[in-house]
């Protein structure tokens, strides 16, 4: 059996599913379309998500609080 993209790509989709972890279909979140999360594809951090779970994942801390 020879290893490619796509046996990688499967196995990583089907572990990070385990985790709880949804894909989303890229087309879709592409910079332009409706549920775009960024302006263009040189921005490597969704930074609305990254927000989010810092803010979920530190209720603690006052000023995150807010984020």
């Amino acid at each position: 059996m020879s290893l490619n993209e796509s046996i990688v790509e499967e196995a990583a989709l089907e572990w990070f599913g385990e985790l709880g972890y949804a894909a989303g279909h890229g087309p879709q979140l592409a910079p332009g379309e409706p549920a775009a999360e960024r302006d263009s594809f040189g921005e490597a951090v969704l930074v609305g998500r990254l927000r989010e779970a810092i803010r979920r994942l530190n209720l603690g801390i006052p000023l995150l609080k807010s984020l």
